[in-house]
């Protein structure tokens, strides 16, 4: 293994982790592709998240850690910890909770290097309980293998619906490409990115079950609808209201197809669907104006 230069870098952003963190990196540890780094971000933990990692990365040059001074907010995090790891060819985050399969590594690169065309391999997901039991396997639905970059994008969000697969493993160069998760201005920089990234290349699905996804009380996606949680998830503690979340989540969408490396059909074709999808969501894009300006 080359510690300099992996093939792959994984980043962990982690912030109070300490339930499941050694359980995720001892996953990753145990990769049978081992020309790897795992760079793990801490996002201000304030509990022993900081003296576990410091305990890895002490015994395994592997690892490599570093800490904020202040909780920056999960989109932010997120965005570091690419920046700390984009050194390799290819890249994937794994989330401090989550589980995966010791041959994810493995059998993603296989298809990444013979496959030029694709930007992300990932397996197919299982819903795991705070104690690691399988409840069910989870249909991704994200093979997306079309070869005009407006057909993956609209099949995209159609079809998405947990974004499991930005755990998968994806070329760097791609990636570079994006905005990432954004700044955390609204709570869906997840599905804005692999929209996005649907534009540089395809996705390909592997039929093994690679990835386990935890589902506890403590994750990010356990209650979607708790704001205040779900704005202190992605743009720190004490921070404000989200304000306009989605007319912002809409013009990431415009940036990134304006920003794609696609024709101006597929473009047309990309924005068409946008604004499709804005006229549907009319309702909430307004109440956002009322609530702001008139309430």
């Amino acid at each position: 293994m080359n510690v300099s230069a992996p093939r792959i870098s994984v980043g962990m952003p982690v912030y109070n982790g300490e339930p499941y963190l050694e359980e995720a990196i001892q996953c990753v540890l145990r990769q049978t592709y081992e020309d790897f780094a795992l760079f793990i971000s801490d996002n201000a933990s304030r509990d022993r998240t900081e003296q576990i990692c410091r305990d890895y990365a002490s015994k395994d040059k592997r690892v490599r850690y570093t800490r904020n001074t202040e909780n920056i907010g999960a989109a932010k995090n997120y965005n570091r910890v690419f920046h700390l790891a984009s050194g390799a060819p290819y890249f994937r985050w794994f989330n401090a909770d989550d589980v995966s399969a010791p041959d994810l590594h493995e059998k993603c690169i296989a298809v990444l290097e013979s496959r030029p065309d694709v930007v992300v391999a990932y397996g197919q997901t299982g819903i795991i309980d705070r104690e690691g039991k399988l409840t069910t396997r989870y249909a991704d639905n994200l093979d997306l293998q079309q070869d005009n970059a407006d057909e993956r994008f609209i099949q995209f969000y159609k079809s998405v619906g947990l974004t499991n697969i930005i755990y998968g493993l994806m070329r760097t160069s791609a990636v570079a490409e994006t905005a990432l998760m954004g700044d955390g201005n609204h709570p869906d920089g997840d599905i804005n990115f692999m929209a996005e990234l649907t534009l540089y290349g395809k996705f390909v699905e592997i039929s093994d079950l690679l990835f386990y996804r935890r589902m506890h009380p403590g994750a990010s996606t356990w209650d979607r609808d708790d704001d205040a949680k779900s704005r202190a998830f992605w743009t720190g503690v004490n921070r404000t209201n989200f304000t306009f979340p989605y007319w912002k989540y809409y013009l990431a969408n415009f940036r990134a197809v304006r920003a794609a490396p696609i024709g101006r059909r597929e473009k047309l074709r990309v924005q068409r669907y946008i604004l499709q999808s804005m006229i549907w969501l009319r309702r909430q894009l307004l109440t956002e104006i009322w609530y702001e300006f008139l309430s």
